[in-house]
């Protein structure tokens, strides 16, 4: 059984990668590319946070996907191929999304980020025995 804690972060990371997924269309124009690797990491963050949530794990405020793999794997074995994966998400948590760290990603890295996101998202729904369609059904109930 799916709580409304973890129904939540379901319904964010399925919006994160439903935006990530829209902005795919417009990859060419590098001022979206930056906010399409923003969203993929974001999917896969909360997508973690989802599971380890409804494992009962403390993961503290963090946008550390690397750590949320860890814990998830530390939880599940089968999360071990997670933590290698997401290695390559450690810049677009923060860094990028401010001026400081300015770096726009090639069309290829984004698209190589978007797929990680979508096997992560995967690879967790099924984990939680949840379907898009079950997490589009959770959020019209919350609406």
């Amino acid at each position: 059984m799916i709580d409304e804690r973890v129904t939540k972060w379901l319904i964010k990371a399925s919006n994160d990668f439903r935006t990530a997924e829209k902005l795919l269309d417009v990859i060419a124009d590098p001022a979206i590319r930056d906010s399409i690797a923003f969203h993929c990491q974001q999917t896969v963050e909360k997508v973690l946070k989802a599971f380890l949530t409804h494992k009962e794990v403390d993961f503290g405020r963090t946008h550390d996907v690397e750590y949320l793999a860890y814990l998830c794997a530390q939880v599940d074995s089968d999360f071990n191929w997670v933590s290698k994966e997401v290695a390559a998400f450690l810049p677009y948590a923060v860094e990028i999304r401010y001026p400081d760290e300015f770096y726009i990603p090639s069309s290829q890295e984004v698209l190589t980020l978007f797929e990680i996101a979508r096997k992560v998202k995967e690879f967790v729904f099924s984990k939680l025995g949840v379907a898009d369609d079950d997490v589009d059904t959770m959020r019209r109930k919350l609406l």
